[in-house]
């Protein structure tokens, strides 16, 4: 019976809302919490600028998307709340792909437009 039910979920006009504002909100993280750990040519950011950098963007995005999406923007969160029987099957589908292929182009955004010299690995710990 439950199947029935959340099969037309796919069709409606808040689950694709939701799902574009997964995708958009894990673009904008990567994307500034990437930039904000960056050696800029003007001095490394402390460990509290990068911390705020984080904290500030999640908070703006759930502010920004919360109330349509619930703004996961993290897989591990989104799969949280299937256990936590908060979403549906098809949810934490397309939440997933989604903030996967986001976190891809938010990445890829930031590797387009810094500088080579700035931009390194891409923060990646050595």
């Amino acid at each position: 019976m439950e199947s029935t039910q959340t099969l037309p979920e796919l069709f409606t006009a808040p689950f694709v809302k939701a799902v574009a504002c997964e995708f958009v909100a894990t673009v904008i993280f990567i994307f500034v919490a990437l930039g904000a750990a960056f050696n800029w040519p003007s001095g490394q950011p402390s460990v509290l600028q990068i911390a705020l950098a984080f904290g500030l963007t999640v908070a703006t995005l759930i502010q920004a998307f919360g109330h349509i999406s619930g703004t996961h923007v993290n897989p591990a969160v989104t799969i949280a709340f299937f256990v936590g029987n908060q979403i549906s099957i098809f949810r934490l589908l397309f939440y997933v792909a989604l903030q996967l292929m986001g976190a891809v182009v938010g990445a890829g955004l930031v590797y387009s437009l810094t500088p080579n010299k700035v931009r390194g690995t891409l923060a990646l710990n050595d």
